[in-house]
């Protein structure tokens, strides 16, 4: 079984006889991290209670995100932003933005040189934001994410949800702050999306 982020149907589960260690064309889209392109079959699914059983019959290659693997620290924060976007959208619902806003994520991660995980914290917000669960710049004021995170760190967060991804390319942050800010993120996707602890998560620091 492999789970796929569908531009077009949010998160689908499907079968697969194509091998990710195999030799052939369709292998290296089926490894994690590769954007691709697939062809599908459907069977069953005829009742209204029933979902099809859908296979990847081909799968095709655009961008494997080879820096991904070649890196440990941008493998472990690939790893954990694909969980938590597997966690936080419910199966089968069209989420455009998150998709080509993950695309974006693991195309600047690919680039990026240093302070990976300041990309994930900026993919995190966003994704939140994108969801409707993360407070707006007032609430942020008026103390409604629950943290021991001063003003000058609450800053740092509205700069960040108010800049697109691509506005993160050459912003860093101190090594405390990021500390914080990281925990005080996933505390709260904890909180509202019910996602409890990530396996991902032990591959990070």
């Amino acid at each position: 079984m492999v789970h796929v982020f569908t531009r077009e149907a949010g998160v689908i589960d499907f079968g697969t006889r194509i091998s990710e260690r195999g030799k052939g064309g369709g292998a290296l889209a089926i490894r994690p991290f590769v954007y691709g392109r697939y062809t599908v079959s459907e069977r069953g699914g005829g009742s209204a209670s029933a979902d099809p059983f859908r296979t990847i019959t081909q799968a095709e290659t655009i961008d494997a995100h080879f820096a991904l693997g070649e890196d440990e620290q941008r493998f472990a924060e690939a790893s954990f932003v694909l969980e938590f976007t597997n966690k936080a959208l419910p199966p089968g619902v069209r989420a455009e933005t998150i998709f080509d806003l993950l695309a974006e994520y693991l195309r600047m991660l690919c680039l990026r040189r240093k302070d990976f995980r300041l990309l994930t914290i900026a993919y995190m917000i966003k994704t939140l934001q994108e969801l409707g669960v993360f407070p707006d710049s007032d609430s942020l004021a008026n103390g409604e994410l629950p943290t021991d995170m001063n003003g000058d760190i609450l800053e740092t967060v509205v700069y960040i949800g108010a800049r697109p991804l691509a506005g993160m390319e050459n912003l860093t942050l101190n090594t405390a702050t990021e500390r914080t800010v990281f925990r005080t993120l996933k505390e709260f996707a904890r909180e509202h999306l019910d996602l409890g602890v990530l396996k991902s998560e032990r591959l990070l620091d």
